[in-house]
Parts: structure tokens; C-alpha cells; sequence
């Protein structure tokens, strides 16, 4: 029953493997630490670990996720971190707050930390290369972004500013000494200060933000269009760099073909832009409710490869699992074929759509559904679920490239 209601979930049951074909779960832990006892308030690393969770979770990853957390709180999430990635594909930390290195080590910073005396270090602060440990020893592809201050703390003489994550450069973070089938992203090089921003976001939090859902990108190349927004963000005041070993290419969102060309960073836009933009948001609105009630709650279901083909896009990636279209219309096939009937419904005034650019949109709505299966010792599956969908616009309309849900 319990694997029948998470199938419903996911609408069409896209969770519903032959037993040759597990999917590769996608585990990610995100933290975001601002508000310190002594060492000052940050204003966004909540925001930004807030946002990453949300944006993550839209691409198929399973999250957990605490923020402004003391030491013992701290090591508890990692210990969940830990269980969590048992039988998980991917693995991926991001960590938003106070950071630092000592002796070529780096470590975390919990909010309750007091780091007044250097011996208080093993006791007060996490080594970020411990959870580093555990990623790889479970995963086959770890995945790490530090937007942490290169400062530090112990020196007494730290101004303290809204505007970074520590104000005065001394040490940044160390590289890892030795990684293996791991992606490590700095939000700033080695002894530069990473700012927290103005805004809601710091600059290498919105960065990714705006590039890690751009389906067929590698991991490098949103590396590259997220240095080159941060570099003209802050006037190349920050400059973001990576190290790693992965040993084959990792998309965020598969896409099919060669990834296009990263987009030129671009200055916010003005006010009167941002009107414009969001004027613009409504007619997409529509077309994309109209997509959702006529064609991805309404599937053809006696021609499961035109259905699919009418709602995805070559390739989908669902639950963080890559499909492509004759793999999901057989699926999806399977899945209809033991329910004796079956209704699926837009929650009304739920919809929210984010455009991200001309050509692609995040939808998030809830979504009633109930089955009532041809065995009849099975029980009725119903309820609710709220679903993120990641959408681009095609010359045939729009088309789904991700999509997750999780119970309401």
C-alpha cells in the first residue's frame, strides 16, 4: 500500500521499475548557518540554503536539510546524511554560513561555536572533509558547494559585516587533499572574500540558482556561467572555482545533445524591467494551466507514446531518474493498466509559475488524484500532492523535462 500511495505521488507512477532497473536516488544535505552567538549575524545564508533545498528537490533529489544549527544538531543531520545515502547514485552537501581552514584542514562552523582559543577547534567546529568521507564511501558521485567565508574567526581584530561572509580575508579554504568521483565548488578563490549579498541570495547562491536546473549542462559548464555571473555581479571583487575527479560527465537536468553555449551574465534588471517581466508571466501562466489540465492530467492513455510525446521533452528526468520516451511510455503503461479507473485534478488558485527566461518555467501546484485499482484486495489510493514541474517551450508547446512531487 505504501508503494502504491508514493507511485500515485508522482502522478503517473514513474517510480514503478522492473527489478533490472532501480533508480539511482539523489541524496543532498543543505545547510545554511547565519545566525552566530559571537561572530556576528549573517543576513542570507538561511535564505540561500532555503531556496538550494527547494530548487534541488524540483530536480529529483531527496533533501534534508537544517539551518542555523549548533555543533550536536549539526552532527545529527550529517549522521541522517549518512543513513539517508545508503543505496543513493549521488550525494551532494552544500554548506552556506561561516567557514574556515587551519592547517590546510576546513571546517564548518555551527552557530554556538566559540572559537576563542584555537584548542576549542576539534570541539567546536566540523571538519567539512568528514562528510566529504561519507559521500564518497556510499556514492558513486559526490557533489559539494561551500559558499562559506575565507576568513579567520580566531582572529580578534574580524570587523563584522552585513555585506560579507566574514569582512576581513586572511585564510581561505584549503583544497581537499585527495578526492575520488567528487565535485567540489568555492563560492570565492583561495583568500578572497565571498559576499553575502544584497539581496535575498548571496551572489554564488542566485548564480546557481539561475543555472543548475538548464537541462543538458554539465556540471562544468554551470560551473562556468555561474563564475561568470558572480565575477560581473560583484565587478570581479569574487570569483568562484572548483576541483574534482569525477570520472564521467553529471548533469543536473539530462538533456539531449550537446549542452548549449553558457548565457552571458547579465546586470539586474531595473525596476521597470522587472515590471515588464512580470507582466509577462501571466499570458505563460495561462498557456501553462492550459497544459496542465488539458494535456498532463488528461493523458491519452489508449496511446501512451503520443501522450508522452506530447507532454516530455525527448528526455525526462523523474525522481532524478532519466528516461527516455519509449522507457517512460512503457511505464507509464504499466501503470495505467491495473487501475479500473482513475481521476487526476489541478487544485484551484494553487498554481505558481516561475519563468526563467524565454523559454523555460518552474510550475508548482497541488494536485488531487484517486485510483481505484482492478484487484479488488487492493485498496483506493487518494489525496493530495504538491508538484514541481520544470517546463521549456517548444515550437509544439510546452514540454516537461523534471518533475517530482512529494504528500500533502
Amino acid at each position: 500500500m505504501g508503494r502504491l500511495v508514493i507511485l500515485a505521488w508522482a502522478f503517473l507512477g514513474l517510480l514503478l521499475l522492473g527489478a533490472d532497473a532501480e533508480p539511482a536516488r539523489r541524496v543532498a544535505l543543505v545547510i545554511g548557518n547565519g545566525t552566530y552567538a559571537e561572530a556576528g549575524t549573517l543576513a542570507n545564508p538561511v535564505n540561500d540554503a532555503l531556496d538550494i533545498a527547494d530548487k534541488l528537490r524540483s530536480i529529483g533529489f531527496e533533501v534534508i536539510e537544517g539551518n542555523d544549527l549548533g555543533k550536536r544538531e549539526l552532527e545529527r543531520s550529517i549522521g541522517e546524511f549518512s543513513d539517508a545515502l545508503e543505496g543513493a547514485g549521488v550525494g551532494l552537501f552544500y554548506y552556506a554560513g561561516h567557514g574556515l581552514q587551519v592547517d590546510g584542514r576546513n571546517y564548518i562552523v555551527p552557530v554556538d561555536a566559540r572559537l576563542d582559543m584555537p584548542v576549542k577547534l576539534q570541539l567546536e567546529a566540523v571538519p567539512i572533509d568528514e562528510v566529504l568521507d561519507i559521500m564518497e564511501q556510499q556514492t558513486k558521485v559526490s557533489l559539494v558547494f561551500l559558499d562559506a567565508c575565507r576568513n579567520n574567526p580566531f582572529a580578534r581584530s574580524l570587523s563584522r559585516s552585513a555585506s560579507t561572509r566574514s569582512a576581513t580575508a586572511l585564510a581561505g579554504l584549503a583544497q581537499f587533499d585527495s578526492t575520488r568521483g567528487s565535485f567540489i565548488a568555492f563560492s570565492t578563490a583561495p583568500g578572497a572574500v565571498a559576499m553575502d549579498g544584497t539581496g535575498r541570495n548571496s551572489p554564488f547562491a542566485q548564480a546557481l540558482l539561475r543555472h543548475i536546473a538548464e537541462p543538458g549542462q554539465s556540471i562544468n559548464d554551470m560551473m562556468i556561467a555561474v563564475r561568470r555571473d558572480v565575477v560581473s555581479q560583484t565587478r570581479e571583487a569574487q570569483r568562484p572555482w572548483e576541483q574534482g575527479s569525477l570520472l564521467e560527465r553529471f548533469e543536473f537536468v539530462p538533456g539531449e545533445g550537446p549542452a548549449p553555449a553558457p548565457k552571458p551574465a547579465a546586470e539586474p534588471a531595473p525596476a521597470t524591467q522587472m515590471a515588464t517581466a512580470e507582466r509577462s508571466v501571466g499570458d505563460d501562466k495561462s498557456s501553462i494551466e492550459t497544459f496542465l489540465r488539458d494535456d498532463y492530467l488528461s493523458p491519452d492513455t489508449r496511446d501512451m507514446r503520443s501522450a508522452v510525446k506530447r507532454l516530455y521533452g525527448p528526455s525526462a528526468t523523474v525522481f532524478g531518474t532519466p528516461y527516455d520516451a519509449e522507457t517512460l511510455a512503457k511505464v507509464k503503461s504499466d501503470w495505467f493498466a491495473q487501475w479500473a479507473s482513475w481521476s487526476l485534478g489541478l487544485e484551484p488558485g494553487t498554481l505558481e509559475v516561475t519563468p526563467h527566461g524565454e523559454s523555460s518555467a518552474q510550475a508548482v501546484f497541488a494536485m488531487s488524484y484517486d485510483y481505484t485499482p482492478k484487484d479488488k484486495s487492493v485498496a483506493r489510493v487518494a489525496g493530495k500532492a504538491r508538484v514541481t514541474l520544470e517546463l521549456i517551450k517548444t515550437e509544439q508547446g510546452w514540454r516537461i523535462v523534471s518533475e517530482t512531487s512529494q504528500a500533502m
